[in-house]
């Protein structure tokens, strides 16, 4: 999922480091290796609630390598935030949605999410007015409306569809999310569920996505991010000459708004959302040694726990800043893809802000705020015609859904990670009313120790840590129970 931290501004600027810096990657499904993927086009309709408004292509891509033949099961991949093309489909077959195909003789379909890659309802135009088809409701029956209606190339004679065959839902993060949420409002069509890391509490203050970064920080790292952020908090206050060359140190210009800075300023903590065990040394490493001043080269000794210090490490960090944001894999992501995930944090609104508040452990400066988010919103959606953003709250979402409340459900499995940003609106947050969801038979739950978010996807996880090995284990053959219960 895309962190909320960048602001409009840093969005439509043309720089790459104002694209990128407060950032980090979406989790992809699929690193490595490509594989055999047909795309398709599915007639979709625009509006469910309103089928005169016609239909539009949506892209749908189709992997047979494990399917069994006439009426066996269908693997369909939750559609999530960010196109579905090859690239992104790559190294399936070191991916747990793989395993539940393998396991179970099953065909793999990928679903792309209107709005994103080729699935434009509205064409490329992202106008407030062309918007209003983005909602979480056609989102919902997108999926349902799919896997009851799609002509399957492999299945003419229908006999793998939903009913006739079981139908696996998965998805991990946002697409987790669109997983349970099925499962509460459109149930029937999916026989069993997997959802990995799923948001499904929407939230305005998620200031617990960085205190759970803070946790899992080594805490050389978190005191000195520490003490970045308090002296970056003191010098935004105070203003003048010294707010000025305290963002141009970190590589940024002096007309650079302070929330926007207070946003990448952030996006350091958050490159431990892309952390896997399997991953090694890797963006959050290096931003944590920069801080320490353990950059190539340096001659500095390793400090203890108590860390370098503020002046050691604001140099540190902001020389991470200058010399990797441009680097950083974040450049690939593209303008049109933030703009639909914005629009449903905005509309909806799922808000999610990962703001500066209560549970933030320390680690972002106080200027990202609520408001700023809000802010946001109204700048990058302005009314055209009649056209507005939802006036909706995130209690009407949270009481449409559910939200934390996925006590009753039916071969659905849930799987968290112990130090996931994410967890605070998953059902395995502390703070959740009665606390954590409790595993059952029907509503298996795992959460990984020393996990960051979506762990259970690469299988890669499960060969270097023992956690990863029992839950992915577990998962795939929790899956395969409940897929023969349906023949029998």
């Amino acid at each position: 999922m895309h962190p909320s931290s960048i602001t409009p501004t840093l969005l439509l600027l043309t720089t790459v480091q104002a694209l990128t810096s407060p950032l980090p990657r979406p989790h992809s499904h699929f690193t490595n290796n490509t594989n055999n993927w047909q795309p398709a086009f599915f007639n979709q309709l625009i509006d469910h609630k309103d089928p005169s408004r016609g239909t539009f292509k949506q892209r749908y891509w189709l992997n047979v390598d494990a399917y069994g033949g006439p009426g066996s099961p269908i693997v369909l991949q939750t559609p999530t935030e960010r196109s579905v093309d090859q690239r992104q489909l790559t190294g399936f077959k070191r991916s747990l949605p793989y395993l539940f195909a393998l396991s179970n003789k099953a065909a793999a379909i990928a679903l792309e999410h209107r709005y994103w890659g080729q699935s434009l309802p509205m064409g490329k135009d992202q106008s407030t007015d062309k918007m209003q088809y983005l909602t979480l409701d056609n989102a919902i029956h997108d999926v349902v409306h799919f896997a009851k209606t799609v002509n399957l190339p492999f299945d003419r004679n229908g006999t793998s569809k939903p009913g006739k065959a079981p139908w696996i839902l998965t998805g991990c993060s946002y697409a987790g999310a669109l997983t349970a949420w099925i499962h509460a409002l459109s149930p029937g069509t999916f026989w069993a569920y997997h959802c990995g890391s799923a948001v499904v509490q929407a939230m305005t203050d998620l200031s617990g996505y960085f205190g759970t970064i803070e946790k899992a920080m080594p805490r050389n790292c978190s005191a000195d991010m520490k003490r970045v952020v308090k002296h970056v908090d003191q010098v935004l206050d105070a203003g003048g000459e010294a707010k000025v060359q305290l963002k141009k140190q970190f590589g940024f210009s002096s007309n650079m708004t302070d929330d926007d800075f207070a946003g990448a300023i952030s996006s350091a903590p958050s490159t431990w959302q892309s952390t896997q065990f399997a991953s090694g040394y890797n963006s959050f490493s290096r931003m944590c040694d920069y801080m320490e001043n353990q950059w190539p080269g340096s001659n500095y000794s390793t400090p203890g726990a108590e860390g370098v210090g503020k002046d050691r490490a604001i140099v540190g960090l902001a020389k991470w800043m200058r010399e990797r944001f441009p680097k950083l894999p974040e450049v690939s992501i593209k303008q049109e893809e933030i703009i639909p995930w914005r629009w449903l944090l905005c509309n909806e609104p799922f808000e999610w802000w990962q703001i500066a508040g209560p549970n933030d452990g320390g680690i972002v400066p106080k200027a990202l705020s609520k408001e700023s988010m809000i802010r946001g919103c109204k700048e990058l959606f302005p009314p055209k015609g009649n056209a507005t953003l939802n006036s909706s709250s995130v209690e009407q979402v949270n009481r449409k859904t559910g939200g934390w409340n996925q006590s009753k459900t039916k071969r659905l499995l849930w799987v968290n990670g112990e130090f996931d940003p994410w967890r605070p609106a998953t059902v395995s947050a502390e703070r959740r009313p009665g606390g954590p969801l409790e595993s059952t038979s029907e509503a298996p739950v795992w959460v990984v120790p020393g996990a960051s978010h979506c762990s259970e996807l690469p299988v890669m996880n499960g060969r270097v840590n023992e956690g990863a090995r029992v839950a992915i284990q577990g998962v795939v053959r929790q899956m395969k129970t409940w897929v023969d219960e349906f023949y029998q």
